[in-house]
């Protein structure tokens, strides 16, 4: 059975160094709710309307629905904040036979906090406005027990990791 990897974590927690490495060494399509926003002119950071993050997720969707009958893996790069959120993504993996699991950036937001004022002092990449990260610290959902979800925490060699979670899954 092909895989759906949701990747699940905070801004500047690393999820799309992660997602891309992880798509990479198992040979997947990688696919970035960031990538789909720029491509659209915005930019998470500096915040979105709801309207437009549905539509980004749409954009989203449609490309799963177009990759899924080719039963290839499939790394999802997004916050996954919200539950409900990994559902709708969860369930559209059902209809293509598709197992799902979440993969869990478990950074302290003392590291995150760290990694934007580094970003600020460099920037290395956008800026996430203070008032959205408060937001996202106030409102994110953790995986529950029963979403399948492997964690990923910085102390980890990422060798190790991914040797340990990645090697042993079906590869036809």
């Amino acid at each position: 059975m092909k895989h759906l990897y949701l990747l699940c974590g905070m801004p500047f927690s690393g999820k799309t160094t992660l997602g891309k490495t992880v798509a990479e060494y198992i040979k997947a399509f990688y696919i970035s709710l960031d990538e789909i926003n720029e491509a659209r002119g915005l930019f998470g950071g500096e915040g979105i309307s709801v309207e437009e993050w549905e539509k980004t997720h749409y954009l989203a969707m449609k490309q799963l629905q177009d990759i899924m009958p080719s039963q290839q893996d499939i790394v999802l790069d997004d916050t996954n904040c919200f539950r409900w959120l990994r559902d709708r993504f969860r369930h559209l993996a059902t209809q293509y036979d598709y197992q799902t699991t979440l993969i869990f950036l478990d950074i302290p937001l003392t590291e995150i906090n760290q990694r934007i004022v580094t970003n600020n002092q460099n920037q290395t990449r956008n800026k996430v406005k203070s008032e959205i990260m408060k937001e996202m610290s106030q409102t994110f959902e953790l995986p529950q027990v029963d979403e399948n979800t492997v964690v990923y925490r910085p102390q980890q060699s990422l060798e190790q990791w991914l040797r340990q979670n990645f090697n042993n899954k079906d590869k036809s």
